[in-house]
């Protein structure tokens, strides 16, 4: 990774109700500032990666009694083998073969390592951690319940993991799994990088994506009348 990529991670939010405007809004004395990665996307392929928020809505981050509102997991190079290792140790040691791959593609043929419909009748045969294989540095949205479920991962595989006696493994399968334990099973984990990139190598469609471009429109002076209330 060229530059600092992270996860953001919310762990509690509140929707916002429409209509939304352009993040660059321009009201008298009244500066709208958003961030288009607390818009809700998900895959055409796998909406249900965002159960639990709308597709398409704007959130706003609620901070907990402390006053922490949300926090940043960066991510070096290591994480592509973490991953590698993650299906490995779920498949009992399956691997990529072939390569080198396009992001999208790495993404995709990792996950399929652990698809197993006979195993795995109740979810079509996705397998443990399917979601953040496939999805991980995609874009999408990681809403509460594939966060929970991600965490039920991490917790059933957690003796696997510790027992391969691999340190850096380990810290990094800890360190995965605090990321989405700190989303609570209520709020939303995103990787905000450059797939949000219309014009960048690795944007893809996502469903959602209508709310997102009116929020990066173009800058505009708006006619408005707001109350305290209506603030974000």
């Amino acid at each position: 990774m060229s530059k600092p990529a992270y996860f953001e991670v919310n762990p509690l939010v509140r929707k916002v109700e429409p209509p939304y405007y352009p993040a660059e809004i321009m009201c008298p004395g009244r500066p709208w500032n958003v961030s288009t990665h607390m818009v809700v996307v998900a895959p055409p392929d796998y909406p249900q990666l965002a159960e639990g928020l709308d597709i398409g809505a704007l959130y706003d981050v609620v901070p907990n009694p402390e006053g922490t509102t949300s926090g940043h997991f960066f991510l070096d190079n290591y994480y592509f083998e973490g991953c590698e290792k993650l299906a490995a140790l779920v498949t009992g040691g399956k691997r990529l073969v072939g390569g080198p791959y396009q992001m999208v593609d790495w993404s995709i043929q990792l996950s399929e390592l652990v698809v197993d419909e006979p195993k795995y009748p109740e979810s079509e045969g996705r397998g443990p951690f399917w979601e953040l294989l496939r999805y991980g540095l995609r874009g999408m949205t990681f809403g509460p319940v594939v966060c929970k479920k991600l965490v039920a991962d991490f917790e059933k595989w957690y003796m696997d993991a510790w027992a391969l006696a691999d340190l850096e493994f380990y810290d990094w399968y800890v360190f995965m799994q605090d990321c989405f334990e700190t989303a609570n099973g209520t709020g939303m984990v995103v990787y905000p990088q450059t797939w949000w990139d219309k014009n960048g190598d690795f944007w893809e469609p996502k469903l959602g994506q209508e709310t997102v471009e009116l929020i990066d429109g173009p800058r505009k002076i708006w006619s408005c009348d707001f109350n305290d209330d209506d603030a974000i």
